[in-house]
């Protein structure tokens, strides 16, 4: 019997139904109803197989990461920190 279904053209939806959609919107506003690729949030027609970071073509550097920022701003801040202490503003 379930390998009827397996089989069964029609349940290949209930296939579907177990993974992940897509969390896209398309033009009309709506949920993309494609499956999202495995390990992502989006299908393939929405940036699913896309790259990050040092595996991306075009990736330069990571000066506007916001790690990167958010140490820059921890710097900035114990400057400021040790100018007050020393009493130059």
């Amino acid at each position: 019997m379930n390998r009827e279904r397996e089989c069964y053209p029609m349940n290949r939806q209930i296939q579907f139904q177990i993974f992940p959609l897509c969390g896209a919107k398309n033009r009309q506003g709506k949920p993309c109803r494609a499956p999202a690729m495995k390990g992502k949030k989006r299908c393939r027609l929405h940036g699913g197989k896309s790259l990050g970071g040092n595996a991306h073509g075009r990736y330069k550097h990571g000066q506007w990461t916001r790690d990167a920022i958010e140490e820059r701003r921890r710097v900035s801040e114990l400057l400021r920190e040790a100018r007050q202490l020393l009493g130059k503003n």
